[in-house]
């Protein structure tokens, strides 16, 4: 039985800065890459083998999709192997009016940041064992409802609260379970939210974190089996302010952040 990790959201971003540190530091046979774009999954495929000899598996495929999700499950139960590590870094989020917003696409967001996840996440636990564990993408957006980022961080929510109680069920069988929550990371996720220059602007000065920052933080809060990894200080005080359930003074604050760019 080889011993693999899995990653989605692959092609860039996270996904694709946490895809070579496991290649890098951990003791897997097969890295498997999971995205849309082929042609970036081909190349990083090479570049981990030349770099780290650790061969790797393209899976292009749109997760949204269930034929998709079908094919991973079809192939790891010809395989069944054991996974060491799933990452589940898919997602996007849009920004703006979620009354105005085109519907179609925030249900996608929907069902990529909270379906595709849940779904890839029950497929591999049935091929994981003591020892393993899971890398949940959430946000501190999940920690609070945000006025014009309304059903992102609904979905962040679920993702954190999804991977909380999932890792308490899977404690038992010593598979850990750890959610990521960054703030703002400097990738193309900010290609595709819908929000103008000056905002962006404000956000990378303020609060922006650049992705190698939050991998190797990520990766060190893994191995430590966090159930909640948040990277920075920034963040974490926010977080804390979440947990003492001051939810409207973040909700008015995010709110104003918004109004004051649009």
């Amino acid at each position: 039985m080889k011993n693999i990790g899995i990653v989605t959201g692959a092609s860039s971003g996270l996904g694709k800065g946490i895809a070579v540190e496991i290649a890098k530091g951990f003791d897997i046979e097969e890295l498997w890459l999971i995205a849309r774009r082929k042609e970036r999954l081909v190349e990083l495929g090479k570049e981990i083998y030349e770099d780290y000899g650790v061969n790797v598996v393209v899976m292009s495929l749109d997760l949204i999709d269930e034929k998709s999700l079908q094919k991973i499950s079809d192939r790891l139960e010809s395989q069944k192997p054991n996974i060491k590590i799933l990452v589940n870094s898919s997602g996007f989020g849009i920004m703006g009016n979620s009354s105005e917003i085109n519907r179609k696409m925030q249900e996608d967001m929907i069902l990529l940041n909270c379906k595709a996840l849940f779904s890839i996440t029950n497929i591999c636990t049935k091929y994981m064992s003591r020892g393993s564990g899971i890398l949940q993408i959430a946000s501190v957006a999940g920690f609070c409802p945000q006025p014009y980022f309304a059903v992102y961080s609904a979905t962040k929510a679920f993702v954190l609260s999804y991977s909380m109680a999932l890792s308490q069920e899977l404690k038992k069988r010593g598979i850990s379970v750890s959610a990521l929550c960054p703030g703002p990371v400097d990738t193309e996720f900010f290609d595709i939210c819908e929000k103008d220059a000056k905002m962006e602007n404000f956000i990378k000065r303020i609060f922006m974190k650049s992705p190698d920052f939050v991998v190797k933080r990520a990766i060190k809060g893994y191995l430590k089996k966090k159930t909640v990894i948040v990277p920075d200080i920034t963040m974490k005080l926010l977080a804390t302010i979440e947990g003492l359930h001051i939810k409207q003074l973040s909700s008015i604050l995010a709110y104003k952040i918004y109004k004051k760019f649009n």
